[in-house]
């Protein structure tokens, strides 16, 4: 009887001691410990890279696990290259005539991360998306330009979380 009183407490304490030693891992090897960054445009969206860069900054510098060096000082270069960038319509207003009222801005990149010294691969993803979601306003541009960073950020999270963690 007083073992299954006590089952419950035995239960969690077999449970928080099995979580005590988990640790996530990191597909970076020993090695590597500044990167730069480099990005090519490859869309015909002008200027796009500045806040794609920007954004990459800022989440290499979050994340803490690698130090932001020119390209000579480098371990190694992560190089994004961005190969879309499209506007999706999602939701409609009917009373005005099916016009779009609300967008997805998708950027598609692809990334590769290599050593500096020798070139060679150290990891690599053919497909990344970093998406906004915003509304129309008076001008789509300017309804761009503000939806812009949040794509930005969403892409710059998603390649830096590729290569610095493993689970």
């Amino acid at each position: 009887m007083k073992f299954i009183k006590r089952l419950p407490l035995l239960s969690l304490f077999l449970i928080l001691t099995g979580c005590a030693g988990y640790q996530v891992g990191s597909t970076l090897p020993e090695n590597v410990q500044t990167v730069s960054l480099s990005i090519v445009n490859q869309t015909e969206e002008p200027s796009i890279e500045v806040d794609i860069m920007k954004a990459l900054r800022a989440e290499v510098q979050m994340d803490g696990r690698l130090q932001l060096v020119s390209s000579g000082e480098a371990d190694a270069v992560l190089k994004v290259t961005l190969n879309d960038f499209k506007l999706e319509a999602i939701a409609f207003d009917r009373r005005r005539g099916s016009l779009a009222r609300e967008y997805r801005m998708v950027l598609r990149a692809s990334s590769v991360l290599y050593f500096t010294d020798s070139g060679e691969v150290i990891l690599e993803s053919p497909e990344l998306l970093g998406e906004s979601e915003f509304p129309y306003a008076a001008d789509l541009t300017t309804a761009k330009l503000g939806a812009l960073p949040e794509a930005s950020a969403d892409l710059a999270r998603k390649v830096i979380s590729l290569v610095t963690t493993a689970w």
